[in-house]
């Protein structure tokens, strides 16, 4: 007998909508899967600070059914049996009854059931098999999800080798479901698990991205991440962290600071377990991008991450000065707000009070120069290549070497980003340039001295 009580689930509108018109047509409508493990877990409070879950449909509707019955749809995986049903803004996936053909431990080949009883069975674990018929209020858990999920326990429907032969993504689930919710893993899950992990490899990489990303925007990451390195997972996919992982200190460390990292923040959390895979900027921002590049990251959010990496050290101080402040602002371009949360959260790990509220000051600093709009970078500075141009200066590299040097000053000293005081000092510059040419020994240039070579 199961403890769940189903009259306190409060689905949203939309979804009783959609689950009311399936049963008025004649079809059964379940909650399943996610929707209902999150619920419950909320009632009995063993993990309270979850979001409110997503609440999508499994019925014996075929997808045809599906799109014929609701007016506004998205097919987006009929050959799986999934149509989206959109009520409002909201939508809710509707997923027919199904059941496992023919798997290779990368993909399956499904059949529509004609039963919540067939579909359950092929679900992973038992916590994912507890299915609510909102127009009968009946709860179907023949696996005994409700109690796992009561005793804190994750445990594999049925023969545990066999559903992680089926998917080995549900090693990787597994360990974000164990590290989420602070479950135990039953004996014989576990072992199953330990055993399956050699099949990670044969993954894309693009499943695998997929579940790193859900289990760094859990609220305490490090707890599946922990499960990753000593399950023996990181060799298949992170080895950039088997050193860090080897060290029990440093990977203390480095997985405290993805907890202690804002959980919106996905780049930071992943620059947060980066930062200790080297101890140079070079090797930090190596191991980035190989990663990142392995796991298929979109260009933008690898370039981002394997900068923070690269960018985390040399820091700035709260003691510099202003000139200093804007010179690091200038390196880090907009980088710089995540650069500070990836130094709270190496400093919350630690428990460094002293070394938060110092981080505090130097923040507070450098946000009172920023607001200030200095002139940052070349875009910036009131004189341009063209200015440079008409004071007789060839095209070349000598022209943004010129303009380099004009926003040091200006980053030195914001109040000489003038037109007129930085023309007067390109043609002071430039004047010098020609001096220190002409003043150059013949031996020198006839030497070769800043010459090209007659073959050249």
């Amino acid at each position: 007998m199961t403890g769940i009580d189903p009259g306190r689930f409060s689905p949203p509108p939309g979804f009783s909508r959609t689950a009311a018109r399936l049963e008025a047509a004649g079809f059964e409508a379940w909650a399943v899967g996610g929707s209902i493990r999150d619920a419950y877990v909320q009632q009995v409070g063993r993990a309270p600070g979850l979001p409110e879950p997503d609440w999508d449909l499994t019925t014996d509707a075929r997808p045809d059914d599906v799109m014929c019955l609701f007016r506004r749809t998205v097919p987006v995986g009929v050959s799986h049996g999934t149509v989206t049903v959109l009520d409002g803004d909201d939508s809710y996936e509707v997923t027919t009854f199904r059941r496992d053909v023919e798997t290779d431990g990368r993909h399956a080949r499904v059949a529509f059931a004609d039963s919540i009883g067939e579909d359950l069975s092929r679900r992973d674990f038992t916590a994912n098999a507890i299915a609510w018929r909102p127009a009968s209020g009946e709860v179907r858990d023949e696996w005994g999800g409700a109690e796992d999920i009561e005793d804190g326990i994750l445990r594999a429907v049925g023969d545990a080798d066999a559903r992680f032969r089926e998917d080995y993504l549900r090693v990787l689930r597994g360990f974000r479901f164990a590290g989420r919710f602070e479950w135990a893993v039953e004996a014989r899950t576990d072992e199953a698990m330990r055993e399956a992990v050699g099949g990670l490899s044969g993954l894309s990489a693009e499943r695998v991205r997929e579940e790193l990303l859900k289990v760094m925007a859990d609220p305490k990451p490090s707890a599946a991440l922990d499960l990753y390195a000593t399950c023996g997972a990181l060799g298949h996919w992170y080895p950039e962290l088997l050193g860090l992982a080897a060290d029990g200190d440093a990977w203390r460390s480095a997985l405290g600071a993805v907890d202690a990292a804002p959980a919106q923040a996905g780049n930071v959390r992943l620059a947060s377990l980066l930062v200790s895979a080297s101890d140079t900027p070079e090797g930090r921002a190596e191991a980035a991008e190989s990663l990142l590049s392995r796991l298929k990251f979109s260009n933008a959010d690898r370039r981002y991450v394997t900068r923070l990496a690269r960018l985390y050290l040399p820091f700035v101080g709260a003691l510099d000065s202003a000139a200093e402040h804007r010179r690091w602002l200038a390196s880090v371009g907009d980088a710089w707000e995540d650069l500070f949360a990836l130094h709270f959260a190496v400093a919350r790990q630690a428990g460094e009070t002293r070394a938060e509220r110092y981080l505090a000051a130097t923040q507070k600093r450098v946000r009172e120069e920023r607001e200030g709009d200095p002139a940052l970078d070349l875009a910036s500075l009131a004189v341009k290549g063209d200015d440079l141009l008409a004071l007789g200066m060839s095209p070349g590299p000598l022209v943004r070497m010129l303009l380099e040097e004009l926003l040091e000053q200006v980053i030195e000293d914001p109040g000489r980003n003038e037109y007129e005081l930085l023309l007067e000092e390109a043609r002071r510059l430039i004047e010098i340039g020609s001096l220190a040419e002409a003043s150059r020994p013949r031996d020198a240039l006839a030497a070769g001295d800043g010459l090209p070579d007659a073959d050249d």
